[in-house]
């Protein structure tokens, strides 16, 4: 649902509101200040209840119970901004979420005058996370392009020796041009498939070579090769 000046739909998930009781405070104060903002919230219990959703929707998370804080965005199959809140400091690696594409991260901690600025800055289609976070992503992402260029001079070499038993073929092929720098709008317009398919196979990576992100990826790649090379 939205008031006649809201061109997207704003989503409130959170387990908590299945409670017949007194919700988490945290939930209740994030929902007034959406109201506060002008916003008609739609509140959900869990993503599952998500209608089809577009690139502008925002969808704010409660990501206190999750034991996976980035699980649920991942396995997401729709179009949306994917915001996570409720966390505690250290829930998460931000510079993580930022290159795989969540849009911004709110804490306990927050006071709610910093909540209130960050729930604006995302109206204006900004993203909301600590400055020193996004400095770190953009280091990450430079030292993945100059790793990038090293592997693209050895494709045939990664696509020989990666026989990873727990991989598919697919997804050989995506952490192959995941090495070569892809995002994942690339990787989806190369292999013919949506961008949440590709989200999706990168979520099945990550738990099976137990990386938590694209740079830990590149790691476990490198050295499975080198190891392969040794057997």
């Amino acid at each position: 649902m939205m008031n006649k000046g809201q061109k997207y739909g704003v989503y409130l998930i959170s387990k908590s509101l299945s409670s017949d009781e007194a919700s988490d405070e945290q939930v209740m104060l994030f929902k007034q200040l959406l109201q506060t903002c002008g916003y008609e919230v739609t509140e959900l219990t869990a993503i599952e209840q998500l209608e089809q959703t577009s690139n502008q929707d925002l969808i704010f998370y409660d990501a206190a119970l999750a034991d996976e804080k980035l699980g649920a965005f991942y396995r997401y199959q729709g179009y949306a901004r994917w915001i996570l809140f409720n966390l505690q400091p250290g829930d998460i690696d931000e510079c993580e979420a930022i290159i795989a594409g969540v849009e911004g991260t709110f804490y306990t901690s927050d006071t709610p005058e910093l909540l209130l600025k960050g729930v604006r800055r995302l109206a204006k289609m900004d993203v909301w996370f600590k400055r020193n976070s996004i400095n770190e992503a953009l280091r990450r992402l430079r030292q993945q392009t100059r790793k990038a260029s090293a592997a693209i001079n050895r494709p045939q070499e990664l696509s020989k020796s990666m026989v990873h038993p727990k991989l598919t073929k697919r997804e050989v092929t995506i952490i192959e041009l995941v090495a070569q720098g892809s995002q994942n709008q690339e990787i989806a317009d190369q292999l013919h498939i949506s961008v949440n398919t590709v989200k999706t196979h990168i979520y099945s990576i990550f738990r099976k070579t137990h990386s938590r992100n694209r740079i830990e990826l590149l790691s476990w790649s490198q050295q499975f090769v080198s190891d392969y090379s040794r057997a």
